[in-house]
């Protein structure tokens, strides 16, 4: 019984924020709304912008370096990956579980700079990975006038 009412709760909130994100994007500054829809977990992410580079830092405490994965598309980077625990072969009862395991993905999208993709800098230390990339200067083009 209570796991049905628990899965119909995350239903609701998981319908929720859907329609919030839609409804988001219909405004002039949409939220950024992660989907709730599938089953991975969303690092938190702070993303700033300082004179030269475009920087993400994400928050990724006890994941292997060897288990993150980094892409670029032309829209947004993406974050993905996979934090596990090592399982001990004794039985536990939480008291409190707040530390998300298994799968992740982050979608972070680009904004309306002069961003140089191809050559993110990304260093992975104490948990906490970078990915800076440089801002590309602005060439302004001479046009004649006829």
């Amino acid at each position: 019984m209570r796991e049905k009412i628990f899965s119909n709760i995350v239903g609701i909130q998981r319908e929720m924020l859907k329609l919030l994100g839609e409804v988001s994007a219909l405004t002039n500054s949409p939220l950024a709304i992660e989907n709730a829809i599938d089953d991975v977990w969303h690092p938190k992410c702070d993303v700033f912008q300082t004179d030269t580079e475009w920087i993400v830092i994400a928050e990724l405490a006890g994941v292997e370096k060897d288990e993150i994965s980094v892409s670029i598309s032309p829209e947004y980077l993406r974050i993905s990956g996979n934090r596990g625990f090592p399982n001990s072969n004794t039985t536990v009862c939480y008291y409190n579980m707040e530390i998300e395991t298994g799968r992740f993905d982050r979608k972070i999208f680009f904004p309306d700079l002069n961003i140089d993709k191809d050559n993110p800098k990304i260093t992975y230390i104490n948990g906490i990975l970078r990915i800076a990339f440089n801002l590309a200067p602005i060439v302004e083009r001479i046009i004649p006038v006829q």
